[in-house]
């Protein structure tokens, strides 16, 4: 039986759901303005194989907001979701913005982690110039107002225009800064990526995504990308949650005995 759980985290509390498993342990980090429920097929696919922990992030689903959406944050709070489910190197999950955050999380705590699953996102490249940075606060600013209807029904973050933007900016940078984690990472790691686009990717810069990744795999022998899918950035855990947890199950046999719950 799944339990709901709340975590204390800086100016706020964070809301996620803990079920049960055989396997060893997966938490889940979503998309930047996602919620957990974007993961009910992976999870459904799964079938109890593992223990799965799913939550939201700060603003987002039905976790509180704050004054803080940074990365650092988002990191501190799955280092705050780990402690308080007693997870015992989990194999994280990460779409997109969550892909940037579990990278970062096992960069920082390598001891805590035993694989990494990264879904279209954490390329090790930053696609943003200044006139790029402005486009992405104008994009939001136009917007703003079906995040706020979305976040009504708990289908999109609580932040404002100008955090929405923020995050995204500051994960590209981050993203640009990756390479480096990438090189030192000690567990096993994959993609899966996505090649039917995205919204306001030129074709350049979803090429510059897919060269990045074979970046990583060069760099270090514990990241391949084990498989791509034509679905869309948005679609891809909706339309492809076969390829997701088969993803899952790879880094799960090569992560071997280093997992457990």
């Amino acid at each position: 039986m799944s339990l709901e759980f709340t975590v204390a985290a800086a100016d706020t509390r964070l809301h996620g759901v803990d079920t049960p498993g055989d396997g060893p342990p997966l938490l889940f980090l979503n998309g930047a303005f996602s919620t957990q429920r974007d993961w009910k097929h992976v999870v459904e696919r799964l079938g109890g194989r593992h223990r799965t922990v799913t939550f939201d992030a700060r603003g987002r689903g039905r976790s509180g907001t704050s004054s803080d959406y940074s990365i650092r944050g988002a990191i501190a709070d799955v280092d705050r979701v780990i402690g308080a489910t007693m997870l015992r190197r989990p194999i994280l999950v990460g779409w997109s913005h969550g892909a940037t955050v579990a990278v970062c999380y096992a960069a920082e705590y390598p001891q805590l982690v035993g694989g990494l699953v990264l879904i279209d996102g954490a390329y090790p490249v930053s696609l943003y110039d200044e006139a790029g940075k402005a486009a992405v606060r104008e994009q939001f600013r136009r917007l703003g107002w079906i995040m706020r209807v979305l976040a009504l029904f708990g289908r999109s973050a609580r932040l404002t225009p100008a955090e929405s933007a923020e995050t995204v900016i500051e994960t590209d940078i981050v993203n640009g800064e990756l390479e480096a984690d990438f090189e030192g990472l000690r567990c096993p790691a994959v993609f899966v990526v996505g090649t039917g686009g995205r919204s306001g990717a030129s074709v350049q810069e979803t090429s510059a995504m897919r060269a990045a990744a074979a970046k990583a795999v060069e760099g270090n022998d514990r990241v391949t990308v084990f498989a791509t899918t034509a679905s869309r950035h948005r679609q891809i855990l909706a339309g492809d949650p076969d390829v997701v947890v088969a993803a899952i199950e790879e880094v799960r046999k090569r992560a071997g005995h280093v997992t457990g719950v």
